[in-house]
């Protein structure tokens, strides 16, 4: 592959992974060096205060695309022109860029991008929508979770976690954003073939809820339980788990 194609597929890595919403792949599209600018502001230093960065407004979209107007690369650097478009609480915002993307070649990751955006522009836009987001009650972020476990979608299960957020379930322990959207890949196959239904929704205070559910195997019960969810600038920094019978 040539320097030109290598870069151009590097950086198409990063967009397709940003567009999957999954926080895993974008992670594995970065450097662990990775710096992003919004010019003119200071550039964000390191992969996790990126994927913190990137976090803030992807996982709480819907949909998201990166359409390329333009492309341009030479070496191991491409200029992108783009239409950055995320879709929020069933609303498109979009906003133009043009980007600097350095990859790293022996990694085969991104090392740095350099985005002019128009930022003012964009956080009159789309700030009092993540406000909203930041702003939920507890019950109305369990109540999404519960509607993408229902969908069986395992990026969206975890769409509303913290990055440093935990789930302890009995036997198992899950620490960050990464390691409970593993888990959330196994729930799909776990359902298959069974009835989930979920009780009642009831407030703990004012950060927790607590939402009760029911797996069914035809007419035997497989499994019911409870999940308690503390809610942190709405966001799940922690959920525990109680079974009052099996697993599933």
């Amino acid at each position: 592959m040539t320097s030109h194609a290598n870069t151009q597929n590097v950086i198409a890595v990063l967009l397709s992974a940003i567009e999957s919403r999954d926080l895993r792949a974008i992670r594995n599209a970065l450097h662990p060096s990775a710096t992003w600018q919004n010019v003119p502001h200071a550039p964000v230093q390191g992969r996790e205060s990126v994927m913190a960065l990137l976090a803030s407004i992807v996982c709480w979209s819907d949909k998201v695309r990166w359409d390329v107007v333009s492309v341009a690369t030479q070496g191991n650097v491409g200029w992108l022109e783009r239409l950055d478009r995320f879709w929020l609480a069933g609303e498109e915002h979009s906003v133009a860029c043009n980007g600097i993307f350095t990859i790293d070649p022996e990694t085969q990751t991104v090392l740095s991008v350099r985005d002019y955006v128009d930022l003012g522009e964009w956080r009159s836009r789309v700030g009092s929508v993540l406000a909203d987001f930041s702003d939920r009650s507890p019950a109305a972020v369990a109540q999404r979770h519960r509607a993408a476990v229902e969908r069986l979608d395992p990026v969206a299960m975890a769409a509303d976690y913290a990055i440093n957020a935990v789930l302890e379930r009995p036997g198992a322990h899950y620490e960050s954003w990464y390691a409970i959207a593993d888990y959330f890949d196994s729930v799909p196959s776990r359902l298959a073939g069974r009835e989930l239904a979920f009780g009642s929704m009831e407030a703990i205070g004012s950060d927790r809820v607590r939402l009760s559910w029911r797996i069914s195997n035809g007419i035997d019960a497989a499994v019911s339980g409870e999940d308690t969810f503390q809610i942190v600038a709405g966001r799940i920094a922690h959920q525990v788990t109680t079974l009052s019978e099996g697993d599933f």
